[in-house]
């Protein structure tokens, strides 16, 4: 048995009394990292990591600025050391070393950001501000999306997607882009898209063009051509310089949207055929990079430049590779066509260090149905993500007003930064934070609709009965509009003002509904929703419906002039049953109702077949007259046919050659026959045009056969 002196008695008390304290000192360190409530600390005192680091002190000088724009109480932030823990420190530090993108690391009383980048510190400030003014009220904040960073406990990671760009109409506020962490390409690329003509500033010479079928052709380019280099170098170094101020813009080098490639000789030496201009692209493309190494320049993977070189290419270059081809199925990687995409994915990927996606979130020919696409794009971004892409660029509606595209733009900016987040949880976020009144009704049954929509695959370009097919349940969504309105009176003015703007939009929805119905509503219940769409004029984003040929203004007009149910008294034809060679969907010329001009998806039947004939049955009249309504629409090539003839027994009883219309338009064709036989087998047959040229189809809506006069 050890004895101690007095001495080591004291010493051993005091041991003794150490280690009983250490766990609770432990405890009371660890407690320490818990921050309290924002809304509980005096101030906020904010402080560079590294004084003498240049770029640590612009950003705390930066949050300390901007945070304090947005107190109430100017005076509760303030710079320098916390000097206890009433105050909350904050610690900026920008480390282009850091292992990640972002880092939040959290101490007793003390929050750091760190940053990798000037972009990712951007974002990652008003991350922390953002969640902040959830918390305390000194802070005003209604103009920040909801923070998904919980900067509240110790959290790292980093962008999915070096490049992220959402081309919507929530997205157009520059001062916003960087603080939701996506760009759109009409503000932060120096040339997008199929604008090449635009770096010509006295219009294009004649060499500059492409050589086709031995003539110059304006609708495409000569990409060996002096003229188009030159040019294209003036309008770098006037408009954006060369990059060597450390500020890099992308820029694209892009064909026009066409199959036309230049034949001329240098083009042809390069290697050009007359389905790729890969050869002659990438040439000028290289020399663009080598001239200009700070700027970065991209091609696209698309119609006559679908096929990569078989040689590297310089670091500044990249690519844009088009989703258009992968439908928009629940599971990326089950979808038709993914394979394909993937092999071109991997093959631009072995000449290109950076390859982006050009992908597609909209159906195009209906901006105005809600469209519930937020799992299927998960499901995109995540393919991408594991097959190594860089960049995604996400074409929406671009300046047109959609349903929900707030709400969509902000979850889809998360998940271009991490495809995993979770989309419900982010959702409401919004819904709770941009619509304090509604945003329970709003997110349940956005929630419905994107559950819904999961059993499906989304249409890129599709009409109502797609929907209806698919996410769409008609009543749910009466419901939803009528509560929707009750409900927008209570909410305050800024919320109402988005609500109406909804209501307005979605009274698009609700009449395309009703025209997909075979018995006609009331006449007041058309009024009434042809009146709100009117006042589509009250905001300046909803002109249009569609991508192409989609004013309100003429749709509305149609529902004037081209009523969709006719009136079928002496229409011999009405109901009955026809056949067609090829097999088509023949109810929809007999059901006594008419298709708008404005839209080929409801109403008419497509035929892409040269002959199309439709047999009759049923016995006619002796002398007949046969109406058949056609569409004339060479933008969605769809055009008239060249004639229609009635036949019976192999003679022709009539017959009507059709000249085609100068302009898009209904075409409405009466042919007299005589000379019937009852109980003989009718024929029409109509021929499509022989002067059109390329992929050609005929819509119709109705065959009527009345009585002769």
């Amino acid at each position: 048995m050890y004895k101690f002196s007095s001495a080591s008695k004291t010493m051993a008390t005091a041991v003794c009394a150490l280690m009983l304290a250490l766990p609770v000192t432990l405890l009371a360190a660890c407690s320490g990292t818990e921050l309290k409530p924002f809304s509980q600390y005096s101030e906020y005192a904010v402080k560079a990591a590294d004084d003498g680091d240049p770029g640590d002190a612009k950003w705390a000088a930066y949050l300390k600025s901007h945070f304090q724009k947005r107190a109430t109480d100017r005076d509760c932030i303030i710079a320098g050391k916390a000097q206890d823990d009433s105050q909350l420190q904050l610690v900026v530090d920008l480390d282009g070393s850091m292992d990640s993108d972002y880092e939040v690391a959290v101490a007793p009383h003390e929050i750091r950001l760190k940053a990798r980048s000037t972009e990712a510190m951007l974002w990652l400030q008003y991350q922390f501000m953002s969640s902040a003014s959830a918390d305390d009220g000194r802070f005003l904040s209604a103009d920040l999306p909801p923070a998904v960073v919980d900067c509240k406990s110790d959290t790292k990671g980093s962008f999915a997607f070096e490049h992220r760009s959402i081309y919507t109409p929530t997205n157009t506020n520059a001062d916003m882009m960087p603080i939701l962490g996506v760009g759109n390409v009409d503000f932060d690329w120096g040339l997008w898209g199929h604008n090449l003509r635009k770096v010509f500033t006295d219009g294009i010479p004649a060499e500059a063009t492409a050589m086709v079928n031995g003539k110059r052709d304006a609708g495409q380019f000569c990409f060996s051509s002096e003229a188009l280099y030159h040019a294209y170098e003036q309008f770098v170094v006037d408009q954006y310089g060369d990059g060597s101020d450390g500020v890099t813009t992308r820029f694209a080098v892009v064909p026009n949207d066409n199959r036309l490639v230049c034949q001329c000789a240098a083009c042809k030496v390069k290697g050009n055929t007359p389905q790729s201009a890969t050869p002659a692209v990438t040439a000028l493309i290289e020399r663009l990079a080598r001239r200009f190494p700070h700027q970065m320049f991209f091609t696209s993977a698309y119609s006559t430049t679908r096929t990569a070189p078989t040689h590297r290419l310089p670091d500044n270059v990249g690519v844009m590779v088009s989703a258009i081809d992968m439908p928009m199925a629940p599971e990326a990687s089950q979808a038709k066509g993914h394979e394909g995409l993937e092999a071109q994915i991997k093959a631009w990927q072995k000449c290109c260090g950076r390859v982006y996606v050009w992908d597609y979130m909209r159906n195009f020919d209906d901006y105005l149905t809600p469209y519930p696409c937020l799992h299927h794009m998960q499901s995109r971004l995540r393919f991408y993500r594991d097959l190594g892409v860089k960049g995604v660029f996400l074409n929406g509606s671009g300046y047109d007003y959609a349903p929900f595209d707030d709400v969509q733009t902000y979850v889809l900016a998360q998940l271009l930064i991490n495809p995993d987040v979770d989309i419900e949880a982010c959702a409401s976020r919004y819904f709770a934070s941009a619509y304090p009144k509604t945003g329970q009704l709003l997110g349940d049954y956005y929630r419905k609709i994107e559950e819904q929509a999961l059993r499906h695959t989304l249409p890129f370009y599709g009409g109502i009965d797609e929907a209806l097919g698919t996410w769409l349940n008609a009543q749910q969504f009466g419901e939803f509009f009528s509560t929707m309105d009750r409900a927008s009176k209570q909410a305050d003015e800024a919320e109402r003002s988005k609500l109406n703007r909804l209501l307005t939009a979605l009274a698009f929805t609700r009449l395309e509904i009703m025209r997909s119905q075979q018995q006609a509503p009331s006449r007041q219940q058309i009024e009434a929703m042809t009146s709100l769409l009117s006042h589509h004029t009250a905001f300046k984003d909803m002109a249009n419906y569609r991508e192409s040929d989609g004013d309100l203004d003429g749709y509305l007009k149609q529902w004037k002039e081209s009523y969709p149910w006719l009136d079928t008294a002496g229409n011999l034809l009405h109901g009955a049953n026809i056949d067609a060679e090829p097999k088509a969907d023949t109810h929809l010329l007999t059901d006594g109702k008419q298709g708008f001009a404005t839209d080929y998806h409801l109403g008419w039947l497509i035929t892409s077949a040269p002959v199309q004939r439709f047999s009759v049955s049923s016995g006619l009249p002796s002398a007949a007259v046969f109406h058949v309504t056609l569409l004339h629409a060479p933008q969605w090539h769809i055009f008239a046919p060249s004639s229609i003839e009635v036949v019976q027994g192999g003679a022709v009883k009539g017959k009507a050659i059709i000249t085609s219309p100068t302009d898009s338009r209904r075409v409405r064709v009466s042919i007299s026959a005589t000379g019937l036989q009852p109980g003989v087998k009718t024929e029409v047959i109509i021929t499509q045009t022989a002067a059109a040229e390329g992929r050609k189809t005929m819509a119709l809506d109705e065959i009527e056969i009345t009585n002769r006069q």
